[in-house]
C-alpha cells in the first residue's frame, strides 16, 4: 500500500525546522541508518536552527536562503574551542565540510518533499562548492614511533588502550567511528580479522589484521574482563569509549610527544593508505579495504608514489637495456659537412 502524503487542510499547517528535525530523524532511524549518519543529520539541523532559528517555517525557505546559509558556513560561522566559554577556535568551515552539510541538507529536503511538507527541494538547485584537491598530509614512520613510545602502556590502562587503538586504526585502515563501535564478536582471533558493522555506507566489511594487532587485542580483552562489556575500547569506568574522549586523549599524547602537525583520527587512515601504496600495494585492493565507492577517491593517495616512481624509473628504465655491457671511452671527431 503506497504511503499517503500529509493532507493539508484549508489552513496549511506550519512545520518549523524543529518539527522537520523530529520527522526526518524518525524516518532515518526507521531506515536503519548508522549512528554516525544520524549524528550528521542532527548536526545539519543544528546549523539550520543556528542560522534560521528553530521556529522558522521550513517551507518558507528559498534558494536564496540556501546561498546565504552556504556563505555563512564558509565565511562567518564561529567554531568554538570550548562550548562553555565560547572561546572562538576559527571562523568558517572547510569546503569539504560544507559539501558534507549540503549532501545531508539535500537528503533532508528530499524527505520533506516526499512527506508533502515542502513543495520543492531547494538544496537541489545548489551545486556543491568546488574543492581544490590538496595533497593529503600523513604521519611519518618516526612520528608514529614517537607517539607510540610516548604512551606509558605498561603502567596506565588508558595509555595501553590508546596503544592498541592506534595499532587497530593503522592495521585496519578503519574510520574512528567504525573502530570505536567494535565489539568482541567482531574480532576473529582465529582467522586474524575484524568486521566493521557500523560503517558509513551500512555495508559490513571484514578486514584482515596482523598477528601483532591480534595479540594486542587479546591482551586488551584480558584487561577489560572485569567490566563484562561487549565493546572493545572502554573508558576507565567500563563504558564505551566515545569520539570526543578519544580526541581529548589523543591531543594530550601528541602534545607530550612534541609533534607539531595536526594529528586526528583520520590521519591514521590517510597514513596507512599512503604507506600501502608506497609499498606497491594495489589501488584496487586499497579501494576495497577503504570501502570507497569511487576509485578516484582512493587515487588521492597516489602523490606518495612520486619518490617511489623516481627510484624505480632509475632502476628499471628501458634505457638500461640499450647499454653495452662494457662501455669504452671514445673521442668524438668534429668537422665534416655536418653542423
Amino acid at each position: 500500500m503506497p504511503l499517503k502524503k500529509r493532507k493539508h487542510a484549508n489552513k496549511k499547517k506550519v512545520y518549523t525546522i524543529n518539527d522537520a528535525r523530529k520527522i526526518v530523524l524518525q524516518i532515518k532511524k526507521i531506515e536503519g541508518l548508522s549512528k554516525n549518519s544520524l549524528d550528521n543529520y542532527e548536526k545539519t539541523f543544528n546549523d539550520f536552527e543556528r542560522f534560521w532559528g528553530e521556529e522558522t517555517d521550513i517551507s518558507s525557505l528559498t534558494v536564496d536562503d540556501v546561498r546565504q546559509f552556504i556563505d555563512w558556513q564558509l565565511n562567518k560561522k564561529l567554531q568554538f574551542m570550548n562550548q562553555k566559554t565560547k572561546k572562538v577556535k576559527k571562523i568558517g568551515v572547510s569546503v569539504s565540510t560544507i559539501n558534507t552539510y549540503l549532501t545531508y541538507a539535500k537528503a533532508i529536503f528530499s524527505v520533506l518533499k516526499n512527506e508533502g511538507i515542502v513543495e520543492e527541494n531547494i538544496f537541489q538547485h545548489v551545486k556543491k562548492v568546488e574543492e581544490h584537491q590538496k595533497k593529503i598530509d600523513i604521519l611519518t614512520i618516526p612520528e608514529i614511533k614517537k607517539i607510540l613510545r610516548t604512551l606509558k602502556k605498561d603502567e596506565i590502562y588508558s595509555e595501553f588502550r590508546m596503544y592498541v587503538l592506534i595499532h587497530v586504526l593503522l592495521d585496519s585502515f578503519g574510520r574512528i567511528g567504525e573502530v570505536l563501535s567494535l565489539t568482541w564478536n567482531d574480532v576473529d582471533f582465529e582467522h586474524h580479522c575484524i568486521t566493521f558493522t557500523n560503517t558509513k555506507n551500512k555495508k559490513v566489511r571484514t578486514i584482515p589484521i596482523t598477528k601483532k594487532t591480534i595479540k594486542l587485542l587479546q591482551e586488551l580483552k584480558e584487561e577489560n574482563a572485569d567490566f563484562k562489556s561487549e565493546y572493545v575500547f572502554l573508558t576507565n569506568h567500563g563504558k564505551q569509549l566515545g569520539q570526543s574522549a578519544f580526541r581529548k586523549h589523543l591531543k594530550t599524547i601528541i602534545e607530550r610527544a612534541g609533534i607539531k602537525k595536526r594529528v586526528h583520527a583520520h590521519l591514521f587512515r590517510h597514513t596507512a593508505s599512503a604507506m600501502f601504496i608506497q609499498q606497491n600495494g594495489s589501488v584496487r585492493v586499497l579501494q576495497k579495504i577503504l570501502d570507497h565507492s569511487d576509485l578516484s577517491t582512493t587515487q588521492r593517495y597516489a602523490h606518495v608514489l612520486d619518490s617511489t616512481i623516481q627510484e624505480q624509473h632509475e632502476q628499471f628504465s628501458p634505457i638500461h637495456l640499450l647499454e653495452e655491457h662494457k662501455q669504452r671511452k671514445v673521442k668524438r671527431t668534429r668537422g665534416g659537412n655536418q653542423i
